[in-house]
């Protein structure tokens, strides 16, 4: 969940829980990272990247232990081939659907 949610629902302010975040080592709040890591898998289950997915999901497993821990390179290049194929997707609908008229 984002951070000020958390902070929210743990019923401390925000700089509280920043603080307490760096004293644990933990110097940026994972969620932005994992919601990406979610997104990817989402993405890799409809290109039907089913050995990639279990190496997706690991990856998340282990960035929700270790919120430090930085995405790999083979996570990286995945992540940017699913946003080519996609981008690739809705311009060739796009591209489609002004021609139809």
């Amino acid at each position: 969940m984002p951070i000020t949610r958390a902070a929210k629902e743990l019923k401390v302010g925000l700089t509280a829980l920043k603080k307490r975040c760096r004293e644990l080592n933990i110097s940026r709040w994972p969620h932005r990272k994992i919601k990406s890591l979610r997104s990817l898998i989402h993405n890799a289950k409809e290109l039907g990247m089913t050995k990639e997915i279990e190496m997706l999901e690991e990856h998340k497993r282990m960035v929700e232990c270790i919120p430090e821990m930085e995405l790999t390179e083979r996570t990286k290049k995945l992540r940017q081939a699913c946003f080519k194929a996609n981008y690739k997707k809705r311009r060739t609908t796009t591209a489609q659907d002004s021609h139809q008229f």
